[in-house]
């Protein structure tokens, strides 16, 4: 299917960037909207991205003025602009004050792209990206909802889970995946990689949004490979409920048991005075 003509543009120029920043010697890779289009989706027409290490910046900003391209002033200090014609192009290097590092650039993956072989960001590291980016004031999930539908085998969704669990806008955008069933819940691996204060209220989320248990007052303690769960439930058949569950989520952890049944169970038989 022919691209329309915005996209059309933009893949020129990213085909040139590519050209110009190998001439150059510059590592690189192609992120952003057009890297999730060389994975599967849907083709972008806004700008073109570019990951690159932070001390390459200059060198690569340089050769694409070389090249004819114009670079703009701008007030971020986590990325250049710089624009063929009208095309805007931004070379990222210090994304949400993390800075792009070699081994990531050695995961991209070498794919054809507008008749160029460019080295294309890792599908898990992309993602990683736009769920760090999240703040208060920046949280519109349509962009990265589009591209983990048309990702999602590709995904090590373990690894963005463990590298964005410090971000509850993020958290609550993968509790937004696996209810739309775009992740299930062993791609949805709350566990794998988790510091013991994510992984205790990961898992306590967990218990409280299951239909298997529902249990809102669970409290989780993690100590080493131990888990601690303590509370009240109605019932025993809610509290084994509660046990499977979590060792089901936390296969690798021992999980202890000290949870309590509060209230009667059963039929209740009116007593009377004698």
């Amino acid at each position: 299917m022919r691209e329309g003509p915005e996209t059309e543009a933009l893949l020129t120029t990213l085909k040139r960037v590519a050209i110009t920043l190998k001439a150059a010697d510059v590592p690189f890779a192609l992120s952003g909207s057009f890297a999730a289009y060389a994975r599967g989706a849907t083709a972008p027409d806004h700008d073109v991205d570019f990951v690159l290490l932070p001390e390459d910046v200059d060198r690569a900003a340089a050769a694409l003025a070389g090249a004819g391209l114009r670079r703009v002033m701008v007030a971020e200090d986590w990325l250049v602009k710089v624009f063929d014609g009208t095309s805007q192009v931004d070379l990222i290097y210090r994304p949400s004050e993390h800075a792009i590092t070699a081994p990531l650039l050695r995961r991209a993956t070498p794919m054809k792209v507008h008749s160029i072989h460019v080295p294309v960001m890792d599908a898990t590291d992309l993602l990683v990206m736009m769920l760090r980016a999240f703040t208060e004031h920046h949280c519109d999930y349509s962009t990265p909802l589009e591209v983990s539908r048309a990702l999602r085998e590709q995904v090590d969704w373990d690894r963005v889970r463990g590298e964005t669990a410090d971000s509850p806008y993020a958290h609550a955008f993968l509790v937004l995946l696996r209810h739309l069933t775009v992740i299930g819940p062993k791609e949805e691996n709350l566990m794998a990689g988790e510091e013991p204060q994510y992984l205790a209220g990961h898992l306590q989320q967990a218990l409280a949004e299951d239909p298997r248990t529902g249990a809102l007052g669970i409290r989780v303690r993690v100590h080493g490979t131990d888990v601690h769960l303590s509370g009240e439930l109605p019932s025993t058949e809610r509290r084994r409920a509660v046990l499977a569950v979590a060792r089901e989520l936390v296969p690798d952890y021992a999980v202890h048991d000290d949870l309590a049944v509060s209230g009667m169970e059963g039929e209740t038989k009116e007593e009377r005075l004698a």
